[in-house]
C-alpha cells in the first residue's frame, strides 16, 4: 500500500473516485495517512459498498492505527456501464485491481474521462498477465497484458504519463485526459 500511496500523491482537500472499491479498505487506509480527503467509493455490488461496510473499515483502521480517520467516504452504486458519479468532479480516479473485472471497460473508461476534472489523473493499478489468456486466481477472469491495457485506455482518450512497477506483475498506470 505504501508504494500506491506514494504514487497517488494525495493532497489534502482532494476529491477522489475509486471505481470498483467495494467497502473502501484501501481508501480508508489512504485517508488515515492524508487528512482532508473525500472519497467516492463506487461499486456495482450494494452488499459490499454501503455505509455499514465503510464504518466497519473505519473502525478497524482506527483501532489498528490508534488514531481517528478524518476522511469523508460516500458510497455510490453504479451499473456495469456507468459509474453514476458526478461529471467534472474528481482530482483523481482510482481503479485498483478491478479493471479486469469490468464487463464493459470502454463504457467505464469513457465515464471516468467525464468525471475527471481538467488536469485530473486516472490511476489503474492492476495485476498483469504474463501471457495471453492468463486468468486471475481470485475472480477467474482474464488478465490484461500491459500493452492491451495501455492500448485500451488510449483508445478511450487517455494519455499514458508513467508506469510504476510494484512487483509481482502488479503495475500502476497513470493516465491524463488527451
Amino acid at each position: 500500500m505504501e508504494k500506491s500511496l506514494k504514487t497517488y500523491d494525495f493532497k489534502s482537500n482532494e476529491t477522489i473516485a475509486s471505481v470498483g472499491a467495494s467497502g473502501g479498505v484501501w481508501e480508508i487506509y489512504f485517508a488515515s495517512q492524508v487528512d482532508g480527503l473525500t472519497f467516492y467509493l463506487q461499486d456495482i455490488n450494494e452488499a459490499l459498498c454501503n455505509e455499514e461496510e465503510i464504518k466497519e473499515g473505519i473502525l478497524f483502521y482506527e483501532k489498528f492505527l490508534g488514531k481517528s480517520i478524518q476522511g469523508k467516504f460516500i458510497p455510490v452504486i453504479g451499473t456495469e456501464k456507468n459509474t453514476n458519479l458526478p461529471e467534472n468532479t474528481f482530482d483523481k480516479v482510482l481503479i485498483i485491481n478491478s479493471f479486469h473485472e469490468f464487463l464493459f471497460p470502454n463504457a467505464i473508461l469513457n465515464d471516468c474521462k467525464s468525471i475527471l476534472k481538467k488536469g485530473g489523473i486516472l490511476f489503474i493499478e492492476e495485476q498483469l498477465a504474463r501471457y495471453a489468456g492468463e486468468i486471475h486466481e481470485g475472480c477467474l477472469k482474464p488478465l490484461y497484458l500491459e500493452s492491451e491495457l495501455i492500448a485500451f485506455a488510449e483508445s478511450c482518450g487517455f494519455v499514458l504519463q508513467r508506469i510504476v512497477d510494484k512487483g509481482n506483475e502488479v503495475k500502476i498506470f497513470c493516465f491524463g485526459k488527451a
